[in-house]
């Protein structure tokens, strides 16, 4: 039997964990090849693209989550359109906090996140593919035990046989 194991957390890891620090490297990758390719950002250097996304992905850890509490109701009410504005204002945050990194608007900085995100998936994918091979390549040893137990067919006699004895 396979064991799937669902991650119902926000997609962020812990700043504590390994996997934190690689989507912080694709993100700054994708940040720079975004202002690259667009003129809806101005990055000056690698360095301030791996700042920002060390700013970013730090505030998508601990204010994110505060920020998507407090506004749940508009996030309803526009079906979800509203968390890209929350996106939006953690990267006008960051390009006030980050030197070599600015993005003028909300709506650049909006158009920026759409684009960040689609680019960091592309460059994640690869990484994510194998993970899902492992996952459903692994081999199950028997060991583990699921919660439910084997499922017997239990004929009408049986089941008589049963319930007189109880």
């Amino acid at each position: 039997m396979k064991i799937v194991k669902i991650n119902i957390n926000s997609g962020y890891p812990s700043p504590m964990k390994g996997s934190f620090w690689t989507k912080v490297l694709v993100m700054a990758l994708a940040i720079f090849i975004t202002s690259l390719l667009f003129d809806i950002a101005d990055v000056h250097s690698p360095l301030s693209a791996i700042v920002a996304a060390v700013v970013i992905s730090l505030l998508n850890a601990f204010l994110r989550p505060l920020l998507l509490l407090i506004s749940v109701p508009l996030i309803v009410m526009s079906l979800g359109l509203f968390s890209l504005v929350i996106n939006a204002l953690i990267i006008l945050l960051t390009s006030h906090l980050v030197k070599g990194f600015h993005v003028d608007g909300l709506w650049d900085a909006i158009l920026f996140s759409i684009v960040v995100t689609v680019i960091s998936f592309l460059l994640d994918l690869p990484q994510r593919i194998r993970k899902a091979r492992e996952m459903f390549s692994a081999k199950d040893d028997g060991n583990e035990d699921d919660g439910f137990t084997d499922y017997e067919d239990v004929t009408e006699e049986e089941k008589n046989k049963e319930d007189k004895t109880k």
